[in-house]
């Protein structure tokens, strides 16, 4: 028995055709857009305890070195070069671009890290925290040499952290130190911050420690930015839905510094307008690609 033949036009088959077809693929694949891109140099790292991984929070100095960090779906160590292998542990830094979909990382191309030529003494010096104090009229002086060394700077430091408004404490040093810091310490600034009441902390650190001295103000207060970085990296991240890979309060910036998985914009406006533009740096491990 023959089957029943149609009737429709054949233009009206052809468009329930194409429509049905649009309802089982509503966007095509051409016209779909691609899934976002990453890239970021860290060490890959491959152990008896977990399969290929991202070392994104850092790498336990030792031998073989140790790190947890995100999985990498697709990694073939028979395809990259200049891996180490050490007791079960595989490694090597690299280059990597691919996706992120929360979980793990799939790469899409990878090649060897950017070497950069160690910094030199003067550039290691550059970058050293300076102090927010003017230089006195004729140079920074030593008021009292006999109370200059390690053995007084301990407790004055002790004495500036237990007041309520501490806010940080760093050395500032007026040239390169020599090669062996322990035996020549160089000459150096000792900065002590508060939100308040510059006199009466300067007044009472003078009495314990005889070097050079900066007593400077900061906005918030080393408490302050504590429960700041605890909730940033806390209950705010779970609701921004980030996943923190390191984080540390700088004193001498006043401020907390996040790096996280990966950072959308709206998650970084979203801090912003919580705290205000630059109380938190935060920046993300893996960078978008275009």
């Amino acid at each position: 028995m023959r089957g029943r033949t149609s009737t429709l036009p054949l233009t009206i088959i052809a468009l329930l055709l194409v429509q049905a077809c649009a309802a089982r693929d509503p966007q095509p694949a051409a016209q779909r857009p691609a899934q976002q891109r990453y890239q970021t140099t860290a060490t890959v790292l491959q152990d008896k305890s977990h399969g290929p991984e991202l070392c994104l929070s850092g790498v336990l100095d030792s031998l073989p070195p140790q790190c947890g960090g995100v999985p990498v779906a697709n990694w073939r160590w028979d395809q990259v070069d200049g891996e180490e292998s050490r007791n079960g542990t595989t490694w090597g830094v690299y280059r990597v671009v691919g996706t992120y979909d929360g979980t793990s990382f799939t790469v899409v191309e990878t090649g060897a890290p950017e070497r950069q030529p160690p910094p030199s003494a003067q550039e290691r010096f550059e970058d050293e925290p300076k102090t927010p104090c003017q230089e006195p009229e004729g140079g920074w002086k030593v008021p009292d040499p006999a109370h200059r060394s390690e053995r007084y700077l301990e407790p004055a430091s002790k004495a500036a952290e237990a007041e309520p408004d501490f806010a940080g404490l760093w050395l500032s040093y007026l040239e390169p130190m020599g090669g062996n810091v322990a035996e020549d310490p160089g000459e150096f600034v000792l900065n002590a911050a508060f939100t308040g009441d510059l006199a009466r902390h300067e007044a009472e650190l003078r009495r314990l420690w005889g070097g050079r001295l900066c007593v400077t103000r900061l906005q918030r207060s080393l408490k302050e930015l504590g429960r700041i970085h605890d909730e940033v990296t806390g209950d705010l991240a779970k609701r921004l839905g980030l996943q923190v890979v390191t984080s540390s309060i700088d004193q001498v910036a006043n401020r907390v510094d996040v790096k996280v998985v990966v950072l959308t914009d709206e998650a970084k406006a979203a801090i912003d307008r919580r705290y205000g533009a630059g109380m938190v740096e935060s920046s993300a491990a893996l960078v978008p690609v275009g």
